[in-house]
């Protein structure tokens, strides 16, 4: 009986730990893809806002951290929410499990200096 008792709670213990390394797993991915989307976004900040062009999509895929999963992709779309003021939406998405996970930081970039 003893025995039977410990294997359920061996099983219990093992499935809680599995769960959090789940958990942390997912967490230590948002909080990555988010970090790289703010780097983005700085990044687009320091260029001219002329270099930026309403409709212009840029893939920054390449730039993404080594901690995200394989199959991870990033891009910016660029639009012109009022005149001297453009609008770069930054959109990371990266593979969890059997489905896909999106995070997406807005900025707004203006002629004569910037804003969020």
């Amino acid at each position: 009986m003893t025995i039977v008792v410990v294997g359920i709670l061996f099983s219990a213990v093992i499935a809680l730990y599995s769960n959090v390394l789940i958990v942390q797993n997912r967490t230590q991915n948002l909080e990555t893809a988010t970090r790289a989307a703010h780097r983005q976004v700085e990044a687009l900040r320091n260029l001219q806002y002329n270099s930026l062009e309403e409709g212009e999509n840029i893939d920054f895929t390449d730039d993404l951290p080594d901690g995200l999963p394989t199959g991870s992709s990033g891009i910016v779309e660029v639009t012109e929410a009022q005149q001297g003021l453009k609008r770069v939406d930054v959109t990371v998405t990266y593979p969890d499990g059997s489905s896909d996970r999106t995070v997406t930081v807005s900025s707004l970039i203006g002629i004569i200096g910037i804003t969020q």
